[in-house]
């Protein structure tokens, strides 16, 4: 398993970290899916989508009805990078009071939008990823360190196993 270690000053968006942002774009493969995207676009042909109209998106709606609407369409993704809110708190002060939530069955939806062998790509304060539940085995963690006492980031990728 890959393990790598940023030293990055915290920044509003995950992405606007010049070496977090770099990694991530390397450990992309395929037709990419960026589900809370954001106001920084990435250097690779993303699928963008967000809830925040001002965001830079491509879709503008709710996680799981993007899901829904990709199933339909039967699209399928090789990479997924979800970056959520890591808390209750930063959810409701980035979505206008709106609560971004329900990730367990948020999770178990996605599996129906992946291509054979896709690479989920998640951003948060803990590893839990998908899980061997899930038909997942984790192939890299990242720790981003912010100093003084911002908490770390955590990023766990986990490919999708036969």
């Amino acid at each position: 398993m890959e393990f790598k270690y940023f030293h990055q000053p915290p920044r509003k968006y995950t992405f606007e970290m010049p070496k977090v942002c770099k990694w991530l774009e390397y450990q992309c493969e395929g037709t990419v899916l960026n589900l809370f995207a954001g106001p920084t676009k990435l250097s690779i042909d993303e699928v963008r989508v967000d809830q925040d109209q001002k965001m830079l998106a491509d879709y503008y709606m709710d996680c799981r009805e993007f899901v829904e609407y990709a199933v339909v369409n039967k699209w399928k993704f090789d990479t997924i990078i979800m970056d959520p809110p890591y808390t209750w708190r930063k959810s409701k002060e980035l979505y206008n009071g709106n609560k971004v939530g329900q990730f367990p069955r948020l999770k178990n939806e996605l599996t129906n939008i992946l291509s054979k062998d896709a690479k989920i790509i998640i951003f948060g304060y803990d590893t839990v990823g998908m899980g061997a539940g899930r038909g997942f085995k984790k192939e890299a963690i990242a720790v981003i360190c912010h100093g003084g006492d911002s908490k770390d980031t955590l990023c766990v990728i986990e490919r999708k196993i036969k």
